[in-house]
């Protein structure tokens, strides 16, 4: 299985804001969640490269015989065409952004689902190349390529570099991308739910629909703002909050 590693460790957790009460719900109590494909994403950057390596190709293809590197050319043009078709879970490394609740959980109106990763991804799925998770990579250019070590660089990387580099105003996400070979619903493991963290906001209509829909084996949160810019959470049951 593809696990996130940060200085060594691998990440455990990682969340998911999410403002759709019902229809997100009624999929997960089922392990399922619907991943969309880049064009549906909020950044219209996703997925960006230079052409240089293109550029360097057409320049040398007629004066030396660079097979090599002519297949990897093709597998990055490949690739380009592929990733169109992925499917995207976005998922964040903390459950404390004031901007992410901000922007993704209808004003701490929302909830925050926490993963296990490591539990994530289905048994039966974890001995091929998707699903694959992936850290996103944040940079003040898009990926450059260059013709020199591209014999040596591999499909998985080329694939991390494509859709796992974002521009530097996205770094405040903290973005863990689980990536599907298509997108719409996806199964993933039930265990790896582990609990539900509702905004400082929410009603308490949305908090009795999630517990009615989840499960009761869940842990259930609720954020509660401190008095010096902070985000807590307080831990409830599932008997109310």
């Amino acid at each position: 299985m593809h696990i996130v590693k940060i200085k060594g460790k691998s990440i455990l957790k990682a969340y998911k804001y999410r403002s759709n009460y019902i229809p997100d719900l009624n999929l997960l109590s089922k392990s399922k969640i619907y991943a969309p494909n880049k064009q549906q994403l909020n950044d219209p950057f996703e997925g960006l490269v230079t052409s240089k390596i293109f550029d360097e190709y057409e320049q040398i293809k007629l004066c030396l015989p660079f097979a090599n590197y002519k297949y990897k050319i093709n597998l990055v043009n490949d690739l380009l065409t592929k990733i169109g078709y992925l499917g995207i879970y976005s998922l964040s490394e903390s459950w404390d952004n004031e901007l992410l609740w901000a922007h993704y959980a209808d004003s701490h109106k929302g909830y925050c689902i926490e993963y296990e990763l490591d539990d994530f991804i289905l048994e039966k799925s974890k001995t091929v190349i998707f699903p694959k998770i992936i850290k996103i990579i944040y940079s003040e250019k898009p990926p450059l390529y260059s013709l020199e070590g591209m014999d040596n660089i591999t499909y998985e990387q080329l694939l991390n570099i494509l859709i796992g580099t974002k521009s530097i105003p996205w770094k405040y996400e903290e973005e863990i991308r689980v990536l599907f070979l298509n997108k719409g619903e996806q199964e993933i493991n039930s265990k790896s739910i582990k609990s539900i963290i509702f905004g400082a906001r929410v009603s308490d209509e949305n908090i009795n629909d999630t517990i009615t829909i989840m499960s009761n084996s869940l842990q259930y949160y609720k954020i509660e703002i401190t008095d010096n810019y902070g985000l807590t959470k307080k831990g409830k049951t599932h008997h109310g909050l």
